[in-house]
């Protein structure tokens, strides 16, 4: 009655489409850096790393029994269960609103396929609000926008963390950009892609929220699938729903949906039969 999501079913009934992980909050606690993760002066041949600033995009990795962790790794299930043609290489994270923990799921899944041997690079392609760039790669002079100019290689604007080998491209904005679905549609972004697709098995992309601007559906031609995140317990079905409607071509490419933010002790109340699969008594704290 309170017209938000709150279980799986709930999502599978509304949506129609498959609810393929469901995400604790989570707190952590620890040094806001680590040693040896830095950002190279301009011009320096040094291998750029990523600089972990933000221990919440790094739970995936760093406590890997954790439940937060099992829930990302369902996704990395769901896309290899449908990959059976290997056709699926570019996934996009979206959401409906701003703050809904999609940058979060992203970062994450791409840790969970990096710890899995398989070739990844992380891509944050929300040109109105960068928040991973800010996060990953603070004192990154280039990045994204400058490879589809011409301006500098891709070689030489991305990072990598050295505990996963993930690689980072980040976006950096110097000023705010008026024209940013149609950089996205652009042939240079295009051939961007095409060429992320040779030298990674997954490219995971961290895209603008699907409801307030349009960047999501000029991506299109060069995402494969999509995963849509909705914060449990706060996001209006209604909303949900009608940012899916303006967008077909995204929700007809869904590779599913993600219960993010979920409070498991509320959650047991909504879906009692399932309780005890709520519980985290088997998974690391």
């Amino acid at each position: 009655m309170d017209c938000v999501f709150r279980t799986a079913r709930q999502v599978e009934t509304v949506l129609r489409a498959k609810c393929v992980a469901t995400i604790p909050t989570w707190k952590v606690t620890g040094p806001k850096d680590r040693p040896g993760r830095s950002w190279p002066h301009a011009g320096s041949r040094a291998p750029r790393r990523i600089v972990r600033n933000q221990p919440l995009l790094w739970l995936a990795s760093d406590a890997p029994l954790s439940r937060f962790a099992e829930s990302i790794r369902s996704i990395k299930t769901a896309a290899d269960l449908i990959d059976s043609g290997n056709s699926i290489r570019v996934i996009g994270f979206t959401s409906t609103l701003p703050n809904e923990g999609k940058s979060t799921a992203a970062a994450g899944f791409a840790q969970i396929i990096a710890q899995s041997g398989s070739r990844v690079i992380l891509v944050d392609c929300d040109l109105r609000n960068p928040s991973l760039s800010s996060s990953l790669a603070p004192n990154a002079d280039f990045g994204l926008l400058d490879v589809i100019s011409g301006k500098m290689a891709l070689d030489d604007v991305i990072c990598v963390d050295s505990a996963t080998n993930m690689a980072f491209l980040p976006a950096i904005i110097k000023s705010p950009l008026v024209q940013t679905t149609e950089i996205l549609v652009s042939d240079a972004t295009k051939r961007l892609f095409d060429r992320l697709r040779l030298s990674y098995d997954y490219v995971v992309v961290d895209l603008s929220p699907l409801g307030p601007v349009a960047d999501v559906r000029a991506t299109t031609n060069l995402v494969d699938s999509y995963v849509f995140v909705i914060e449990w317990g706060r996001t209006n079905t209604s909303a949900v729903q009608r940012a899916l409607r303006s967008a077909p071509d995204v929700n007809d490419n869904l590779l599913g949906v993600v219960l993010n933010k979920t409070d498991l002790k509320l959650l047991k109340r909504y879906d009692a039969h399932l309780s005890e699969y709520y519980s985290n008594e088997r998974y690391e704290h």
